[in-house]
């Protein structure tokens, strides 16, 4: 901010800066508010977010055949 318009000074840079960013922020929340879609997208993508992070870090179940290969071999082994 030059101060050759006089009314530029260290207290007015400073609140020029706060204008500046809170003007950055309105306009992206303005923008991002037109993008968003209607509640029942954002459940329907939320739900499928978490289907995916569940699979991607959860413990999977083990697999039947094996569990039942299992069972089968720990009963040969005792008869």
């Amino acid at each position: 901010m030059a101060q050759s318009d006089g009314r530029a000074g260290p207290g007015n840079d400073m609140l020029c800066l706060a204008a500046g960013v809170a003007d950055l922020v309105a306009e992206g929340l303005r923008v991002m508010a037109r993008r968003m879609p209607g509640p029942a997208e954002v459940r329907q993508e939320l739900r499928a977010r978490g289907e995916l992070a569940l699979r991607r870090n959860g413990a999977a179940p083990e697999a039947h055949l094996e569990v039942l290969a299992r069972r089968a071999a720990a009963r040969l082994g005792d008869g």
